[in-house]
């Protein structure tokens, strides 16, 4: 996996070092394959008068750097965890796992046990207790575990009434100081580590009907220091006919976790290199982290250039808008100077001076004013009046002004005397739209601000109840 993060971030690094590096006309040739049509409408609508295909070249550009960034650092970071992961093993030589020291943790660590004789794996998870301390370094409390100790010595089994698979006889106690010293009243079918001879049950038998199990003594003295203490308990032992059919995984823990009492004293614990007759080898299992977390590399990269569009989307809502809300303005402002006496062009002339004026006295660009200001010049190029008004209302797509400007160039081109009128009724019901997008923008304010205000009210039932259900209960 190291190999495949460290290419993925050569790769996306490389891409990047490669599309900077690119001549602008190459660049541009190559970005012109990725544009849409959408991209090239979306552009043309929030930057009326730039170079369209250009800024769409521009604009794809940042998309890809922005998601083979994101894609070179979460593989760099994925290389890294890799590599911490690999620097901490904790299987030494293949199978030698070095224990915590003296009063730290047990050690957990998740194994592969490989079958190198007839092939196959199977996982598990070993717990590898911390090393044991001496009796001089033992600081002992005393205490009583007896309830612990009954549910330890269980393991898989069900009660001491019926024990059919190994039990568990630990040395010591999470938490209490007591060193545990085991005895059974029959060592040789029920050894001081708990684990069961079956030939020996096999061999009883043979000899008597133990279909009621063997009922055998299991003696444990709790010692610290001159105290002693011991606990008697008898368990009920039945032959276990499932032995065989132990999987992989449960049989090598139950050997792991007997090597593993046995061992307490040591630095090291060597894993079973056997499994009854059967091979079997170890590969330590690291978390999956770092393929999660290049996953959700990708997938934020894949977001971020898709959020792009998004971004122009909601940049052209936000300029159909503005060219709505600016639409009662226009029509007044045109009625105004058409009554003064202008003419259309005149107007559109008085319009782009005045807005060229603001500009420079910084206020902010408006789309509208944007397009008009376009109108304005291919009328000077030489456009006549009636395209351009048409091409004025193509490129603001909306309905308001083609029935606007068709207005407008119907007056321009054929001449009406009531153009004044109808420029008025449009200026009235251009105002009661706006008030009536006024009410609709404050109906949605309200519905947003509604979760904010289900928040404030939580809070301040908790302020008021806390305190009177504590001074209650007090």
């Amino acid at each position: 996996m190291l190999i495949l993060y460290g290419s993925v971030m050569v790769a996306a690094l490389a891409a990047v070092a490669v599309l900077k590096g690119m001549p602008s006309e190459k660049r541009f040739r190559f970005m012109s394959r990725f544009r849409s049509e959408r991209m090239i409408s979306g552009i043309r609508k929030t930057d009326p008068s730039g170079d369209v295909l250009k800024i769409c070249a521009e604009f794809v550009m940042h998309k890809l750097v922005i998601a083979l960034l994101v894609v070179c650092v979460g593989s760099f970071l994925a290389f890294i965890y890799e590599l911490k992961e690999l620097e901490t093993s904790e299987l030494i030589g293949g199978n030698r796992i070095m224990r915590n020291g003296y009063g730290e943790e047990p050690k957990k660590v998740r194994l592969r046990v490989s079958d190198e004789d007839h092939g196959g794996s199977d996982v598990i998870e070993v717990k590898i207790s911390e090393r044991k301390y001496t009796d001089e370094e033992l600081d002992i409390m005393a205490a009583q575990a007896e309830e612990i100790i009954y549910d330890s010595v269980l393991l898989e089994n069900g009660s001491l009434d019926r024990i059919c698979t190994d039990m568990h006889f630990p040395a010591s106690i999470d938490g209490y100081p007591f060193r545990l010293t085991w005895r059974t009243d029959d060592p040789l079918l029920l050894n001081n580590r708990g684990a069961i001879d079956r030939e020996r049950l096999d061999r009883l038998r043979k000899d008597k009907d133990i279909s009621a199990g063997v009922l055998t003594g299991i003696h444990v003295e709790l010692v610290y220091e001159d105290y002693l203490k011991e606990i008697d308990f008898y368990a009920r032992i039945y032959p276990d006919e499932a032995d065989n059919e132990l999987t992989l995984a449960q049989f090598m823990d139950r050997l792991i976790r007997e090597e593993d009492e046995a061992t307490r004293t040591e630095e090291y614990i060597n894993l079973p290199d056997k499994a009854g007759d059967t091979k079997v080898g170890y590969e330590q299992l690291h978390s999956n982290r770092a393929v999660i977390l290049m996953v959700m590399t990708l997938i934020l990269s894949a977001g971020l250039f898709v959020r792009e569009d998004k971004e122009l989307d909601n940049r052209v809502k936000e300029r159909d808008k503005q060219l709505i809300a600016d639409y009662p303005g226009m029509v007044n402002k045109f009625v105004l100077f058409y009554s003064a006496g202008l003419t259309t062009r005149g107007i559109i002339s008085k319009l782009c001076r005045d807005y060229r004026r603001k500009l420079n006295e910084g206020e902010d660009k408006r789309y509208l004013y944007e397009e008009m200001l376009i109108c304005e010049g291919r009328m000077n190029e030489g456009l006549g009046e009636l395209s351009a008004y048409e091409g004025f209302a193509a490129r603001c797509g909306l309905h308001k002004y083609r029935q606007f400007m068709s207005l407008v160039t119907q007056a321009t081109g054929k001449g009406r005397a009531d153009l004044l009128q109808l420029l008025d009724r449009e200026a009235t019901e251009a105002f009661e739209e706006r008030k009536n997008r006024a009410k609709e923008l404050g109906e949605e304010a309200g519905t947003k601000l509604l979760f904010p205000m289900l928040m404030m009210l939580l809070v301040v039932l908790i302020i008021v109840m806390v305190p009177a259900f504590i001074s209650f209960r007090n």
